[in-house]
This record gives C-alpha cells, sequence and structure tokens, in this order.
C-alpha cells in the first residue's frame, strides 16, 4: 500500500498558496480521472439513492444502518455528520459502498444531550467533524483496529472535543450538537471559506494553521471532490478560530507542505479489511497519524493529521477549561 500512496500522491502537484488570517492552504491538483466511479454521501442522499437509519428500533448509539438502493458505489468520508433519527452521529471511517447494498456504518455520536427519534431516517447535516476532534478520533480507531475491537471510537474522547469547543467559543447547545456550533459560526466559515475558493482539477488540500502544517485530504476524484471541498475547509477553519499558535500568522510553506509529503510516505502502516468495500490502510508515526482506503490499485482518499506541537496550543480560555476539568 505504501507504493500506492506514495505514487499517487507523487502525481499530485501543488497549486499556488491561499492565505487568511492564522491558516494556508496549497490546493492538491490532479490532471488524471479515477478509476473508479463513485457519488459522495451528501448527494447520494439528497437524490434518494441510499437511506441511514438506526440500527433498530431501540436504536444504539455505535451503529447504523445502511442501504444503498442505486446501481453506484457511495463514498463516506470519515467525520461526515449524519442529522437526525434519535441523534446525530459522526462516520468513524471513511467507506466505499458496493452498488444494491447493505451493511453497517460503525459511527460516534455528536449530540451529547438527546436520544430521541426526531425522523425515521437520517439526512446530511452538510458538516464534518472539526480537524483535532477527527484526528483524535482516527487514533482512537486505530487503536481499536489494532486490538481488533472493530471501527470503535473513544466516544467520550469525540464528546469531550465538542465540549471544549462549545466552551472556547463561548456557544450554548440544548443538546451539546456540534451542528450547532457550525450554524452559529456562519459567518466566521463564510469569511474563511471566501478565501480558499476551489481551483480547476483541484482533489485535495495541505491546510497550515501558523505556518505549520497540520493535515492533508485527498479524492481520487475532483468531480467528487467539489461536493465536500466547503465541509473540508470549514471542518479546519474550526480549528484555525481556536487554536492559539506562537509567533503571529506566519504563511505556509511549500517546503513545509512537502515535508508533510514526505511524511506521510515514510510513516509505518498497517492494513485492516475495510467495513465495506476496498482495503483500509492506517498511517502512523512520531508526526502524524492517517487513514486511507485503496480499491483495486487506486488510493480513493486520504486523511493525515499532523500530530499537536509545541507550537500549537490551546488558547488561554480552553487551557483554563482543561483546568476546570481537571478539577472537578
Amino acid at each position: 500500500m505504501l507504493n500506492i500512496i506514495e505514487a499517487t500522491l507523487n502525481e499530485v502537484k501543488l497549486g499556488d498558496p491561499q492565505h487568511y488570517r492564522n491558516m494556508s492552504v496549497f490546493p492538491l491538483l490532479f490532471s488524471g480521472k479515477s478509476k473508479l466511479e463513485y457519488s459522495m454521501l451528501g448527494k447520494a442522499l439528497n437524490d434518494g439513492h441510499i437511506m441511514i437509519t438506526e440500527i433498530s428500533e431501540n436504536g444504539s448509539v455505535p451503529e447504523l444502518k445502511l442501504f444503498n438502493m442505486s446501481e453506484s458505489y457511495i463514498l463516506l468520508l470519515d467525520g461526515e455528520e449524519l442529522e437526525g433519527a434519535k441523534q446525530n452521529r459522526a462516520l468513524n471511517t471513511t467507506l466505499l459502498v458496493p452498488p444494491k447494498s447493505e451493511l453497517k456504518v460503525p459511527v460516534s455520536c455528536t449530540e451529547q444531550g438527546r436520544w430521541n427519534r426526531v425522523s425515521a431516517a437520517f439526512q446530511h447535516s452538510g458538516k464534518l467533524l472539526f480537524r483535532r476532534a477527527r484526528g483524535n478520533k482516527m487514533s482512537s480507531v486505530h487503536q481499536s483496529l489494532k486490538y481488533g475491537q472493530g471501527y470503535q471510537s473513544n466516544q467520550s474522547e469525540v464528546w469531550n472535543d465538542i465540549s471544549q469547543l462549545q466552551s472556547i467559543r463561548s456557544i450554548h447547545s440544548p443538546t451539546s450538537a456540534m451542528k450547532d456550533i457550525y450554524d452559529k459560526e456562519k459567518g466566521n466559515l463564510d469569511d474563511f471559506l471566501k478565501a480558499f475558493p476551489l481551483i480547476d482539477g483541484q482533489c485535495g488540500i495541505i491546510v497550515g494553521l501558523g505556518g505549520q502544517v497540520v493535515g492533508l485530504e485527498y479524492l481520487s476524484s475532483s468531480e467528487s471532490y467539489l461536493d465536500v471541498h466547503r465541509q473540508l475547509v470549514e471542518s479546519y477553519t474550526m480549528d484555525a478560530l481556536v487554536e492559539n499558535l506562537s509567533g503571529g500568522n506566519p504563511e505556509l510553506t511549500l517546503e513545509e507542505s512537502q515535508r508533510f509529503l514526505e511524511q506521510i510516505w515514510s510513516a509505518s502502516q498497517e492494513t485492516f479489511r475495510s467495513a465495506a468495500a476496498g482495503t483500509d490502510v492506517r498511517l502512523e508515526s512520531e508526526h502524524l497519524v492517517g487513514s486511507g482506503l485503496v480499491e483495486g490499485e487506486e488510493l480513493i482518499h486520504l486523511s493525515a493529521f499532523a500530530r499537536q506541537t509545541t507550537g500549537q496550543q490551546y488558547s488561554p480560555r480552553m487551557a483554563s477549561y482543561r483546568h476546570r476539568r481537571r478539577s472537578q
């Protein structure tokens, strides 16, 4: 799998950098065409091609049921949020759902204060778990896989990450819903999104905060990436709004971006049977944690997150919040 990931990223070019406040983006560009055609989760739900429900009448927090009624593959991204049913959830891993199939979907709760049915099925919230929480969840899922426990996350950690974000942004949600934070930050999110427009041939992003790389996102299809660009940029923007980075707002350099690509290539890898089609690839090193999905000889999706460094600290308000939590 290492050769597939390295070969794919070697074919990707870095576009001109984009900068706004403390956030930088290098667009990833690919002139080729994906061997596999697939639709993204949001479009498939809106078009009625798939249905996602609670696993049973009583429901189960870490599992949902998905029905793909279409003749197409559907790609669900790690961290994408589903809204409705008994409580909102986020995907624990990227899934490539085969045509005409039914499967169980491993998820985490993103709405701690609700467990009552508001709809028979889920809809797409249009949101993605923010970068810090997604990186933490990715690490916990990898640990579960290592111990043969499937695609389980550390649910308490997910709730804590959401609670911290609510506290630092002084946002109240009656059900502690992550989506409420995004909705109330819409003005800020729109400002950032304007600074990071989608460009022709874009299939991903490398993102920096305060001049340091914090993550990479890649999709094999630029057409499919178009459907999730907003979600991905917003998920990093939530971190940009709370990170207190030393040294002001330096811009991410090309050299730092290329160094992160090299760190991805050199990270150790483990492969696992996906919960849907393809092979799940987990990356880990002292520098990063990552997850990819390979189908056949093609890298369909890759996310990688830099581990927190001493230059990336919580803001003073978040630090005081964490102190209060430890003191309780």
